[in-house]
């Protein structure tokens, strides 16, 4: 059943994004900043420190302290993950929150310079499921053990994709990352009733993965409908998605786990 449960993020609330430093993680990072109560706590991840202090910036106000930290997900250890957030804790305590909420945005596009049929470097692999799955979940893991004492107060937010749930030619590195990490959250959720998980499409949004795929793929088909996105205008803006995120996230209306897209009805 749907859940009507309206998620209040008024009061004091600690917020994690993941590939905050640009795109729709910055957006995402923006537009909820906006919606938190005072005595709220940021924590801004990604790999780019002086892009971070951008988005830091944007989302500084009286309500809200924002920290960020310059990391690798990818390569991260686990105690680097837990290190991290207990530090960005100075001076609070867990229970000083009312909320604390995560949004796993940090991911890549994989190889797209090789064939489906021609995938055979496990290393390559290793790498790209290490950043967009394996060390997901690690981040996600520590996130629960240091906020455990208000699991009743827990929101995860996956920003998944559609091809997680549809196969893209030319995507598989992509499509089978998203697949695999999509429903990591959705076992999550099924197990921990109390905890509040929504996976996320943000739609075919501008951002700088698409030059990237046009740049490096080998798949005309790829090309060709990455290209139509381009030429037809249809591409959203990365501030677009992130307030329909907001808007899904607060009605709370979604099935605990759901994959929730852009262009689902309200």
């Amino acid at each position: 059943m749907a859940s009507s449960c309206f998620i209040d993020l008024s009061g004091p609330t600690y917020c994690v994004v993941s590939g905050a430093s640009h795109g729709i993680g910055r957006a995402i990072a923006v537009e909820i900043s906006k919606l938190l109560g005072p005595k709220s706590l940021m924590l801004l991840l990604a790999r780019n420190n002086d892009e971070l202090a951008k988005t830091a910036s944007l989302c500084q106000s009286d309500n809200v302290k924002v920290t960020y930290k310059s990391i690798d997900l990818g390569k991260a250890s686990v105690n680097e993950m837990n290190n991290v957030l207990k530090n960005s804790l100075d001076g609070y305590k867990v229970t000083d929150f009312a909320t604390s909420l995560i949004f796993h945005n940090v991911g890549s596009l994989g190889n797209l310079a090789i064939e489906t049929s021609r995938m055979e470097d496990s290393d390559d692999l290793r790498q790209y499921y290490d950043l967009n799955v394996f060390k997901v979940i690690s981040l996600n893991t520590q996130f629960l053990k240091i906020f455990e004492a208000i699991e009743d107060g827990i929101i995860i937010v996956n920003i998944t994709s559609l091809c997680a749930i549809k196969p893209m030619s030319g995507m598989a590195y992509y499509c089978s990352g998203k697949a695999a990490r999509e429903m990591y959250f959705k076992v999550l959720a099924e197990e921990k009733k109390n905890i509040r998980v929504l996976n996320y499409s943000p739609g075919p949004v501008e951002t700088a993965m698409i030059d990237q795929v046009l740049d490096e793929t080998v798949n005309d088909n790829l090309r060709d409908v990455f290209t139509s996105f381009k030429n037809q205008g249809t591409l959203l803006k990365p501030e677009m998605t992130a307030k329909k995120c907001m808007k899904v996230l607060q009605a709370g209306k979604f099935i605990n786990g759901e994959h929730v897209d852009y262009f689902d009805d309200e």
